[in-house]
């Protein structure tokens, strides 16, 4: 028995039979195709855990209340024996009569068992017999071939748990392998230094597509040595404009969106944003502009002045760019990568070193990778192709005569490249190549949205369902494919800030690959630069004032026709009428005001994305499009639906949020009843009748968020009529549908919704009225997702919830009131937002590592003294939850710890996403790396909280957070001082500070108000624009040279601050308040204060003990201060 396995990717088992193929393979049928990396990279208890939930949702939907448990049973053995068989030490692996003992005793179990079930069983198998039947099933992926796994059997459509970790999943198989550069970088690195004096450095890097330019920027941008640098990356479009990239640039540095029009602005913005930083560094992805005129433009607006240090990183492919866009260093060329490191390459994308006949298949990948001639993206390609192939299939690789075709005639395109990726596309089935050569219909740079692309490829008749697989599932495989290829990618930095926002997965395509998709389809897509011709099939058109017939010789054969021109505000017959092919239309790249009535004549049409219609009503023919199974008219202004809506019968997806104008649905809306996809959300005067949605027992995606009319009759009627006749609802959303109504009304309401038997996410959030949930709820046995967030009257949950195996993710974000005793404990992610860190019982690991697939906007992880290892925090990938915007991490007071505080910090690296961070209880003396330089890695930071942090001797430097607005410091015994070092040296320290709250420092004795900055030592005020000051319980503070200027000053328990005004030159309270009108308003406690504020004269203060005066004083250091705003006494006494 070997310790390696053969063809494990391949779903079949190896001659040889060895065990630990046969283990790899079951755990690829039970987990998925990643399912042996998965296992491999975590303890084997908490891989069986999470095998555990995922079949427990699955089975839930396929299998009778009589069976679960016995299905359950059967997924965890089969998981222990998968993880004995890949046991690294084969001494203990079970022999092959052994595991077949095992397994089979399994079936005559389960055979045992009642056997009444939601679907038709399969007949019964031996084991040998099943795994024929997986190896004979060439057709079908090895991603589903668990879904009829020891009889066991799932529902087509429900995809959403399935595939709901398909974009980790796939970043593990589109990676990037950076080999083979540190002797080039460390060579970059050394002339980027040596320029750093000058105000502006331009480096270009050019080289033939996919050699690794964009690879190698990133290497640059990682750097170290540019952490003290605010850094930006932007993908530059093959169109070039200007103010595009200096918007985007703008967007990233602020975190807002920019649509400044001029160029002399853009600049303006840039160095008012960066006034104080002094560095920046910015990578300008793929440049393919070669106007000298534009490009000196370009150099101009990125050159900011002396004061702030610009390097500029330029990828681009033309050496004639390049040597026009360089400024003070030579352009770099970027060397091919040696065969050796292409071999590197195709081993780690094959799982070479994992195979039992590596050495059969040595010479011959050695041979492939000869081919690849230094070009890494052909390597990566070759190697995820080579993957599952066996050895006379790399033979056939090898051998391949595409090697010595001519691909392009353009002597621009590296033929060689373009063979390897042309050889992977030959191992496609028809269905995925239809799908990937379609997406050649999109701009080079454009971002192509997930969801769109599907639904697309749907609509075009590229998805042939299985008996086993839905033609979403389908889909997903094929995004999972193509991802591994590196035929998709997901971009860098993401320029759709909308869809981006939305949390919406987007995707782009390499240029390279993008031109081997447009070589396969050249005679199929019509777009400016392919015009005239005939069998055009798929269309992209920025100037929609043309007729189509000007465009092409044969408009009827186009099947696809997207819209992308701005200026454009109604749609002519000629643009779109002789495409009556057409069955994807896509009109959201315009602002026209109204459909023409001419659209009906498009009977063939499946898709239509039309969200923002100007006109109220939709055309009276816009119901001869019978053949629609997407819709979208999200945003309009239309009034009504036609009349007639029910005619189109094979209607699944309707999108009409936000169209505040639509009143009621129409009596023919019932007579859709194919569909599966309903949005409603924001759409707020839809009157929902008993009758709205009778008969629509196929929906599965239902959202009525901020919908509801507030009148008294519609909840009874929604609960008695509408909700519990919708039996497949897998996903409710009612959030802000319950305002202002009666307890009791709420409640029933939420019994009914718990009568729903295959309900999987429940979102309620921003509802008021319900203190309690009912125990109703712990009929949704397959529940996996609760949002509860806003729900400001809830008290406590349920007792019944802690029995909920299936729920995974409750949100329960912004409650005052709720009894968190009552929130399940965190096995998994059940209460998130909160998570409790414990250690598992008897074991060396906690339950921290159930966050690796979870992704809230808001995330509280307390108890972090139970971490058990710092390697099992670095599992979790913190700093790829780019959706979280608040992070709270705790440690117990005074509690023991396995691991040392900064080890595990070190391993929470916050998203750059984050606004609001929130640090308590952290032990340790110092700081890790990424806290010390937080403005590179937190850079929208709007609030910090450092609470109870006793051991800490040092601040981190905070004062170039760009956005900070409020802080928070308190219970850090171990500062004695707050010094220029907290500002982090430059002009512009903590600008947009407004609150400064400072409480429980015992032993902090100086707070140096200012700081010295430029060869002068000009003094500048630490926060210079503070409205709001709090100090309290600082018995030892004084303020050094004087106080700080704010509009509201709280002083509690510390009489120091006060009399160290003493200190320096004297001046009266008055003349420390220059504007008495403008006057707000001092609190102090518990200490004394002077009775003489009352000469100052400042209206509207009251005085009540408060005993002798004390001198104020204020500084003569020469200062900037800012305008003060006049302060008020308001004792506490």
């Amino acid at each position: 028995m070997g310790t390696s396995h053969q063809n494990t990717l391949t779903g079949e088992i190896s001659k040889k039979f060895d065990i630990f193929s046969l283990g790899v393979l079951m755990i690829q049928i039970i987990s998925g195709p990643d399912g042996y990396h998965t296992c491999a990279n975590m303890p084997g208890d908490k891989f069986i855990d999470l095998v555990k939930t995922n079949w427990r949702i699955r089975l839930q939907d396929t299998s009778s209340d009589s069976m679960f448990e016995a299905y359950c049973h059967q997924v965890e053995t089969c998981t222990q024996i998968a993880l004995n068989c890949v046991e690294q030490d084969t001494q203990k692996r079970l022999d092959i009569s052994k595991i077949v003992h095992k397994l089979n005793q399994l079936e005559a179990d389960s055979g045992k068992g009642p056997q009444k079930t939601n679907h038709k069983p399969f007949p019964k198998m031996t084991i040998d017999e099943k795994m024929k039947m997986r190896m004979e099933s060439n057709d079908i992926d090895i991603t589903h071939k668990k879904q009829d796994f020891n009889n066991l059997m799932t529902s087509s459509s429900y995809d959403e748990v399935e595939f709901a970790n398909v974009r980790e999943n796939s970043l593990y198989m589109g990676e990037e392998f950076i080999v083979g550069r540190k002797e080039e970088k460390r060579k970059i690195m050394a002339s980027l230094l040596q320029s750093m004096k000058q105000q502006i450095t331009i480096l270009p890097i050019y080289g033939i597509g996919g050699i690794g330019k964009t690879t190698f920027a990133k290497l640059i941008y990682n750097d170290t040595c540019f952490k003290s640098y605010s850094r930006v990356w932007t993908s530059v479009s093959p169109i070039f404009d200007m103010n595009k990239v200096g918007n985007f640039i703008i967007s990233q540095l602020s975190g807002k969106e920019s649509q400044i029009d001029e160029v002399e602005m853009i600049r303006s913005c840039l160095m008012e944003l960066l006034f104080g930083k002094k560095k920046i560094l910015i990578i300008l992805d793929d440049l393919w502009e070669n106007n000298l005129f534009e490009l000196n433009n370009l150099k101009d607006m990125l050159n900011l002045g002396d004061s702030i240090n610009t390097i500029v990183l330029v990828t681009t492919r033309s050496k004639h760019v390049a040597d026009n866009i360089s400024t003070n260093v030579e352009p770099y060329q970027i060397k091919p990568l040696t065969n050796d490191m292409c071999w590197d390459i195709i081993k780690q994308k094959s799982s070479f070193e994992a195979r039992d006949d590596k050495e059969q298949l040595m010479d011959i990948g050695k041979e492939i990778a000869l081919k690849c001639r230094g070009v890494a993206l052909a390597a990566q390609s070759l190697g995820f192709m080579l993957q599952p192939m066996k050895l006379d299939q790399w033979m056939e690789v090898k051998d391949s005569e595409i090697w010595n075709e001519y691909i392009s005639e353009d002597a621009t395109l590296p033929n060689h490249v373009l063979a390897s990726l042309k050889l992977s596309c030959t191992k496609m089935s028809p269905c995925l190549m239809s799908c990937f050569t379609y997406c050649a219909v999109f701009p080079k740079g454009h971002e192509i949205i997930k969801e769109d692309l599907i639904h697309q490829w749907i609509s075009l008749s590229f998805i042939k369902p299985t008996k086993l697989l839905s033609g979403m599932q389908l889909c997903e495989k094929y995004i999972v494919q193509l991802l591994g290829l590196s035929f998709l990618q997901h971009p860098v930095s993401p320029k759709n800030s909308r869809a981006y926002k939305k949390g919406l997965t987007l995707f782009t395509m390499h240029d390279l690959v993008h031109d081997l998709a447009r070589l396969l389809v050249v005679d199929k897509i019509l777009d400016a630069s392919n015009t005239g011709g005939r069998g055009y099939q798929y269309a992209w058109l920025t100037d929609c004032g043309k007729p189509l017939k000007s465009l092409t010789d044969s408009p009827v054969m186009i099947r696809a026709l997207h819209f992308r021109d701005h200026s454009l505000q109604s749609l002519e017959d000629d643009a779109f009428l002789p495409s009556r092919s057409l069955q994807v239309m896509d009109v959201s790249g315009c602002h026209i005001g109204y459909l023409p009535a001419s659209i009906g004549e498009l009977v063939h049409l499946r898709y239509l994305n039309a969200p923002r219609l100007q006109s109220e009503m939709l055309p009276y023919s816009f119901t001869k499009l019978s053949e629609l199974i997407y819709i979208n008219l999200s945003g309009s202004n239309i009034s009504a639906l036609p009349d007639s809506i029910g005619e189109i019968k094979g209607l699944m997806h309707l999108d009409i949020s936000n169209c505040e104008r639509m009143c009621k649905l129409p009596e023919s809306f019932v007579n859709l009843k194919n569909l599966v996809h309903l949005d409603l959300s924001h759409s707020w005067r839809i009157v929902i009748t008993e009758k709205s949605f009778d008969g629509l027992t196929n929906i599965q995606h239902l959202n009525l968020s901020y919908t509801l009319s507030p009148g008294p009759i519609y909840v009874s009627v929604l609960q008695q009529e509408v909700i519990r006749s919708l039996t497949e609802l897998r996903c409710l959303g009612v959030s802000g549908c319950f305002r202002n109504r009666r307890p009791d009304e709420i409640l029933s309401f939420f019994n009914c919704i718990c009568t729903l038997p295959n309900l999987v996410h429940l979102f309620w959030s921003d509802n008021s009225g319900l203190v309690r949930l009912p125990e109703s709820i712990g009929n949704l046995r397959k529940l996996h997702t609760l949002d509860l967030s806003g729900c400001w009257d809830l008290v406590t949950l349920p007792e019944c919830m802690l029995k909920m195996d299936s729920l995974k993710i409750l949100n329960v974000a912004g409650y005052p009131r709720i009894d968190k005793s009552t929130i399940p404990p965190s096995k998994s992610n059940i209460g998130l937002p909160y998570f409790e860190v414990h250690a598992n019982d008897g074991e060396s690991t906690s339950n921290i590592g159930y966050l690796w697939h979870v992704n809230p906007p808001e995330l509280h992880i307390s108890k972090l003294e139970n971490v058990m290892s710092a390697d099992e925090v670095d599992s979790i990938k913190l700093n790829e939850k780019q959706e979280i915007v608040y992070l709270n991490l705790e440690w117990t007071r005074d509690s023991q710890r396995s691991v040392e505080d900064v080890e595990v910090l070190e391993k929470l690296v916050p998203p750059k996403t984050l606004n609001y961070f929130d640090l308590r209880g952290y032990q340790s003396v110092s700081f890790p790396t990424w806290v010390m330089g937080i403005m590179w890695y937190l850079p929208h930071l709007t609030k910090i909280v450092l609470w109870e942090l006793r051991k800490c001797n040092s601040l981190p430097p905070l004062g170039q957070l760009p956005g900070l607005k409020e802080l928070v410091m308190g219970g850090m015994d171990s500062i004695t001082t707050i010094e220029e070092g907290f500002c982090c040296a430059g002009l512009g320290a903590f600008r947009e500070l407004t609150k400064f709250h400072l409480c429980q420092m015992e032993n902090l004795e100086v707070w140096s108000t200012t700081y010295s900055y430029g060869q002068d030592d000009m003094q500048e005020f630490m926060f210079p624009h503070l409205t709001d000051l709090l100090i309290r319980d600082c018995p030892k503070l004084r303020l050094k040279p004087c106080p700080p200027k704010t509009e509201r000053w709280r002083i509690e328990n510390s009489d120091n601050v006060l009399s160290s005004w003493d200190e320096e030159g004297e001046i009266d309270l008055a003349a420390l308040l220059p504007s008495r009108e403008k006057c707000k308003e001092l609190w102090q406690g518990k200490m004394e204060v002077p009775t003489q504020w009352e000469s100052c004269g400042i209206p509207g203060a009251s005085y009540n003990a408060c005993p002798e005066f004390l001198t104020v004083k204020y500084s003569k250091v020469p200062l900037r201060p800012p305008p003060l705003a006049t302060p008020t006494l308001k004792p506490r006494c």
